[in-house]
């Protein structure tokens, strides 16, 4: 099957790098699936055209795939993010501060806080998860999320270290 061999040389290598850039070789084998299933005979009709004729053909494909949304190669990569602007949300971390001195402040803070409050976190910190709180008191879930929310922000804004 010439067309396959055609697929793989480097006058079509440039045309999947120029429309799939940095995806180009998920692109050729996509393409290639496509072609692969194609109806055999239709296919030694286009291959007994020429090269071009086929080469008209994958780039019409490849820009079917990339640019529409009913492309398979559209649908599983449209919605990568290139490397370069992951970076735009990556948030620098802070450095965690596990002194002594913010676990007192902390003591402190939930010790003036409401007895309810108090009960829901130290719940909270021994069971280790919402539901698992939820379940033992038989409080709906987004309660005590909504006061745990709460207690940290407060936590947050009253620790000054």
């Amino acid at each position: 099957m010439k067309a396959i061999g055609w697929l793989y040389d480097q006058e079509f290598k440039y045309v999947f790098q120029n429309i799939g850039k940095d995806l180009w070789e998920d692109l050729r084998q996509e393409v290639a699936v496509i072609v692969l299933e194609y109806d055999a005979i239709k296919l030694q009709e286009l291959e007994a055209k020429g090269k071009q004729v086929f080469k008209f053909w994958i780039v019409r494909i490849c820009c079917n795939q990339t640019n529409s949304k009913y492309g398979k190669f559209g649908r599983l990569y449209g919605s990568l993010v290139p490397v370069e602007d992951i970076m735009k949300f990556v948030k620098e971390e802070q450095q965690i501060d596990n002194s002594q001195e913010v676990a007192d402040g902390i003591s402190k803070i939930v010790q003036g806080m409401y007895w309810y409050d108090q009960e829901i976190l130290s719940m909270y910190v021994e069971l280790g998860s919402v539901r698992k709180v939820s379940k033992q008191t038989g409080i709906p879930h987004t309660s005590i999320f909504i006061t745990i929310k709460k207690i940290r922000s407060c936590i947050k804004q009253q620790l000054v270290y």
